[in-house]
């Protein structure tokens, strides 16, 4: 049994092949557009965004080193299912932020259409559909407190990100005040653009 299912079945195989596929376009995606990005206009200062953003993006690597548990098939099933959408997602979402995409806090461009007209960081959302599908799939309390540090990092890049759009961007309260940060059912809150 790997990590994402159970290849010994054949719709384990389709899924793992689906899941690395996926996996790789993102990966690509994300390494054409480093590349390509545009220069930002203002970018996070000081030593603690990036070492913020440098651990939000590599802290998953940590599970590695987690034993698998043993998760029953339903489990890895959601598991499957929740890495497939947040990677499907993320492909999404870097497709409409483009040449704005940052490992750093940077802001280059205003996106506000397509994920980020449902929420202001859907990358994070995403990716943290991914992550619980990793947690599953170790199954395992070791993983959870990786997820746990690892969510962590990822919402004060988002604190970071936002401080620098709001200083590049004069519309960016507003659209603060209209999209929530992250869950699209919650409502932004009235100190959000504060």
């Amino acid at each position: 049994r790997t990590l994402l299912s159970q290849p010994d079945r054949p719709e384990g195989l389709v899924v793992d092949l689906i899941n690395q596929s996926l996996s790789l376009l993102f990966v690509a995606m994300v390494i054409s557009l480093t590349i390509r990005r545009l220069p930002p206009r203002t970018a996070a200062s000081g030593w603690e965004p990036r070492a913020v953003a440098i651990a939000g993006t590599f802290t998953l690597i940590l599970l590695l080193w987690v034993p698998n548990g043993a998760p029953g098939s339903l489990v890895l099933s959601v598991s499957n299912l929740l890495m497939i959408a947040g990677i499907a997602g993320s492909l999404w979402s870097l497709h409409f932020l483009g040449r704005s995409f940052a490992v750093m806090a940077a802001a280059r461009e205003l996106v506000t259409g397509g994920p980020y007209g449902l929420v202001r960081h859907p990358l994070y959302l995403f990716e943290g559909l991914v992550t619980v599908g990793m947690i599953l799939a170790h199954w395992n309390p070791w993983a959870v407190m990786v997820g746990a540090v690892h969510f962590g990092f990822q919402f004060r890049r988002m604190q970071h990100e936002e401080r620098v759009l709001r200083a590049a961007f004069p519309d960016y309260d507003g659209y603060a005040a209209r999209v929530p940060m992250i869950l699209p059912w919650l409502k932004p809150a009235a100190s959000a653009a504060a």
